[in-house]
């Protein structure tokens, strides 16, 4: 009988922050930061992930941060009640239909107030929150 330790097939890494959907995922045992990045659904517009090697192996139990890139001011806020609908793609996790939708409710109300965003379908809470930084009314 052999005492020797067969390799895990699979192992477990937690990744927060600027990725598409945070949480803990199951990988194939070698995956690199970046499978975990993909797994996670890739990384935000605002991400940074220069502090990264992203073929680096992971280890069971490891946890990624990914951090936002440092905004130097030059990029300015979108107007959700004026933006084109490329300059509504162009914020965090918006995408076509998105930003459709966003231009069909201002066309029937415009926004008096960011919170407003909330109503158009598929903004919620932490959509909300993850945009909040970068529009104006």
């Amino acid at each position: 009988m052999s005492l020797d330790r067969q390799a895990p097939d699979t192992i477990q890494a937690e990744i927060k922050g600027e990725v598409i959907n945070p949480g803990v995922y199951t990988l194939k045992y070698g995956a690199t930061i970046q499978d975990l990045i993909q797994a996670a659904g890739g990384e935000t517009q605002i991400a940074d992930l220069s502090p990264f090697a992203q073929m680096e192996s992971l280890e069971n139990g490891q946890v990624i941060v990914v951090g936002k890139t440092e905004l130097d001011g030059s990029s300015p806020l979108i107007s959700i009640n004026t933006a084109t609908e490329e300059q509504l793609m162009s914020l965090p996790g918006v995408g076509p239909a998105m930003a459709k939708r966003i231009i069909e409710y201002r066309t029937s109300q415009p926004f008096q107030t960011l919170e407003q965003l909330k109503e158009v379908k598929g903004i919620g809470e932490k959509k909300f929150a993850s945009l909040q930084e970068f529009i104006c009314l």
